[in-house]
């Protein structure tokens, strides 16, 4: 399972790295070594906040578990995971009787989560970057690629 979340973090990650100089061999050291530092979680989310509520709410919460370790957590919005992180998503979404979704995400932030969003995703669903909550942030490859070493913990919701 672990295998296969990676795989599709790299996936997605490499998609990112379209039209991006390549890193030397020095750079990746560096942000590989960065990395391993410390207790690294990346929660990926996926899924769609409005027809997949009970992912995204998990993976929310998972990540509020990650802090509560002592985890360096950031969550990855990618794919149409891209439409939690909007001003336009509604404050008031949840899942059952949990919190609203995006009032989970932007606890987060304050608990000091990093909120990374694809821009590739954000393009397909044209989003523009001033469309995000400001919680959040449109990331790139070297801002991403600096929270994954061997040791980083990786889910996907």
């Amino acid at each position: 399972m672990r295998q296969i979340a990676i795989g599709l973090l790299l996936l997605s990650a490499g998609v990112l790295s379209v039209g991006c100089n390549p890193a030397s061999d020095s750079q990746q050291a560096s942000v590989g070594s960065k990395a391993s530092a410390s207790k690294i979680a990346l929660i990926s989310i996926t899924s769609d906040p409005t027809s997949d509520a009970q992912e995204v709410n998990m993976g929310l919460t998972f990540a509020g578990f990650c802090v509560d370790e002592g985890y360096d957590v950031n969550i990855f919005l990618n794919v149409k995971g891209v439409k939690l992180a909007t001003e336009t998503f509604s404050n008031e979404f949840q899942f059952k009787d949990h919190s609203p979704l995006k009032v989970q995400l932007v606890a987060l932030a304050k608990r000091g989560v990093q909120i990374h969003v694809c821009p590739v995703c954000m393009k397909d669903f044209e989003i523009s970057s001033g469309e995000i909550i400001s919680q959040a942030f449109v990331t790139d490859k070297p801002k991403l690629f600096a929270k994954l070493g061997a040791d980083t913990m990786v889910f996907t919701y």
